[in-house]
């Protein structure tokens, strides 16, 4: 359980509950965890990772969600450069939702040295599967797989919206031993990301709709002639390989083949909002 200090303070503030959500998606799943979870608490706000900076309140967040995909057993890049502008914000609970198709790893301690850099804590978190979108490594997944997954998440994300509301304290078993260091792997990764945008390409089909460029949640592409070109401030979200309508944006030479994944409940009129 959460400690009886904090658990005070939590009731005491319920009264004026202000409950706040960060999530980062490229295709939807994590946007559709982070919604699912704002209807269950009730007052609860969606701001996208890319818009912290800009993000001001005067009132201290009760609540703080954080929701993201794994990316090679660790945290995306845009959300280990935000860590550090959370302390602001003053929360007195935060969770966080870490979705994923493969292994987790311990995604969720990593998380969690992060914020204690900074002061903070993580009181709760899960790592919720969900039909992969990594067009890159295999192929989408089929509308079976999709439909199996997204059910058995509803039912993960009406518990532990339970866990939420009652101001609990839990990580899953899988998350220890606790994360001891970024694996070489992932260092590479951060190291390289933003650059991995020079593999993108665009083939005939594009008929330059600019879907690509207003969808992208870090405004890294730009339209020259009608085409997209990407700026290397990549995120490898792969929003703008898996939202183009004709398909015609490839990576290297592997993903021509290959069908497309996003998430059926999430429109594209909110992928380009941003929330």
């Amino acid at each position: 359980m959460i400690s009886q200090k904090a658990n005070n303070t939590y009731k005491e503030r319920k009264r004026t509950l202000r409950n706040l959500i960060l999530y980062f998606t490229g295709t939807g799943n994590s946007l559709m965890a982070a919604k699912t979870i704002a209807n269950y608490l009730g007052d609860t706000e969606l701001l996208h990772f890319s818009k912290v900076d800009d993000y001001r309140t005067k009132k201290p967040i009760d609540v703080l969600g954080l929701v993201f995909p794994v990316y090679w057993n660790g945290l995306p890049h845009i959300v280990l450069n935000s860590i550090s502008r959370l302390k602001a914000l003053n929360p007195t609970y935060i969770f966080s939702i870490v979705t994923h198709a493969g292994g987790p790893g311990h995604v969720l301690s990593h998380l969690q040295v992060e914020l204690q850099k900074n002061r903070l804590e993580l009181n709760a978190g899960i790592c919720l599967e969900m039909p992969s979108n990594y067009i890159l490594g295999y192929n989408a997944p089929s509308e079976s797989s999709i439909q199996y997954d997204l059910t058995n998440a509803d039912k993960i994300l009406q518990k532990f919206a339970e866990t939420i509301k009652s101001a609990k304290e839990y990580r899953p078993r899988s998350d220890f031993p606790p994360f001891s260091g970024t694996t070489s792997s992932y260092q590479q990764f951060i190291a390289t990301v933003n650059e991995s945008d020079a593999n993108f390409w665009v083939d005939e089909n594009c008929t330059e709709c600019g879907l690509c460029a207003i969808i992208c949640p870090v405004q890294n592409i730009e339209l020259e002639t009608g085409r997209p070109t990407w700026h290397h401030r990549c995120e490898q979200c792969l929003a703008c390989i898996n939202w183009c309508p004709e398909g015609s944006i490839q990576y290297n030479a592997q993903t021509a083949e290959r069908g497309r994944y996003v998430n059926p409940r999430i429109s594209v009129e909110e992928m380009r909002n941003k929330l």
